[in-house]
């Protein structure tokens, strides 16, 4: 490109050969595979700083780049959004981890919707294992979740069910109600971990991957986190607290901030998600792509390299939580990372996803035939949901029954 600096207009036009000529090479290939790439689509994420939101930009910029077809990141301000979002054809593809699909299949809190309640969606794809757990200020005297109790200033965003269960998980263990501590309420997800450097509360529920976990541990006080006390340490305490954190595994910190390494803490396998009418053709060739060209983006954002078939693998090999969707099972079966272990657990997840999405739909005409409003902060409609469950056999829990699967 240095024949190109003597003019600013010879330089752009080789900026644009270069990326005709990359686009053409990679249409050519797909034409050969007789595949025709979307001209456009959107991937729905959590807002601008988390790490999901960065790794959907770096797949995304080098698969246009590679395909001509444009992906599009789109953040949405909360978990209850991107939901509704793909429901309403606003993107292709959603970023969602087990507990977010768990609370939708609920209808917990924000899902309580017409659009964002319990929908059929299927996995295409394993974005990051990432670690959640308590951080507090580095000069904080909390060192344990034991010295979690009354006056206890808790950092509350509800923004996201998975924010809100973070606390209910860390009330349960500790046996206490929101009444015995204090609750700080904020705004949205940056906000909740932005109070800790601030003073403004002494532990909140985060990621030590998010953007807005590096900035506080680059402050002056820097910050600590709570390990996760094991389940032998008070197995009654853990059952509280796992019976409110159903879609998390727990194991040692790997990834994110330096304070967080080694520490033994719940982890998120996060995921994409489409829905299960979505095309087949167009997620075998997305997953495809994924899987080929990894080493093309891997490097462009720090968690990139956990954007792999093997944790893919991983997930379904130790018990998957949300099904697969049809395309992606085909590439993986092409590849022989399939196995009848793994179809055995997804016709169960698939029969399961289907009954709670018809039987939403079903009691939303029910309640509405009775005048009731479908909205999240009306109790009759809440009530209505939960008797409607008992009493068309559905779980009173989604997650609960999934782990109950054999």
């Amino acid at each position: 490109m240095s024949r190109y600096r003597t003019s600013i207009l010879a330089g752009l036009a080789g900026v644009a050969l270069t990326i005709g000529l990359m686009a053409g090479t990679a249409n050519n290939a797909a034409a050969e595979d007789n595949y025709e790439w979307p001209q456009f689509f959107n991937v729905i994420t959590p807002i601008v700083g988390t790490a999901n939101h960065s790794l959907a930009v770096a797949w995304t910029g080098e698969f246009t780049a590679q395909t001509g077809s444009r992906a599009r990141v789109l953040p949405a301000p909360n978990g209850f959004s991107r939901a509704a979002w793909l429901n309403q054809d606003e993107g292709r593809i959603v970023l969602v981890q087990a507990s977010d699909y768990f609370d939708q299949m609920d209808a917990a809190d924000g899902y309580a919707t017409r659009d964002a309640g319990p929908t059929d969606t299927r996995m295409i794809n394993m974005n990051q294992v990432t670690g959640w757990g308590y951080m507090v200020r580095g000069d904080s005297a909390i060192e344990s979740f034991n010295d979690i109790g009354p006056g206890t200033r808790v950092s509350y965003s509800p923004s996201s069910s998975f924010l809100i269960s973070g606390v209910q998980a860390l009330l349960a263990y500790r046996d206490l109600t929101p009444e015995d501590v204090t609750l700080v309420e904020v705004g949205n997800y940056g906000a909740n971990t932005a109070v800790i450097p601030e003073g403004r509360a002494d532990v909140t529920f985060t990621s030590p991957t998010s953007g807005p976990s590096y900035e506080a541990e680059a402050g002056p006080n820097s910050i600590r986190w709570l390990p996760l006390p094991r389940e032998e340490e008070d197995p009654e305490a853990f059952a509280r607290y796992r019976a409110q954190h159903p879609g998390y595994v727990a194991m040692e910190v790997e990834s994110g901030v330096t304070t967080s390494h080694g520490l033994y803490m719940d982890h998120a396998f996060q995921a994409n998600h489409v829905r299960a009418d979505e095309d087949p053709e167009f997620v075998y060739q997305l997953l495809k792509w994924m899987d080929e060209q990894h080493d093309s983006f891997k490097e462009d954002f720090t968690h990139a390299h956990m954007m792999s078939i093997d944790n893919l693998v991983a997930f379904l090999d130790n018990g998957a939580l949300q099904p697969l969707h049809e395309g992606a099972i085909r590439y993986l079966e092409e590849i022989g990372r399939w196995t009848e272990a793994h179809q055995t657990r997804q016709d169960q997840l698939v029969e399961m996803a289907q009954a709670q999405e018809a039987g939403y739909r079903a009691a939303i005409e029910a309640a509405e035939a009775e005048g009731i409003a479908i909205e999240p902060d009306n109790q009759a409609w809440i009530d209505f949901w939960r008797t409607y469950r008992a009493e068309n056999g559905l779980p009173e829990n989604f997650g609960q029954a999934v782990l109950a699967l054999n």
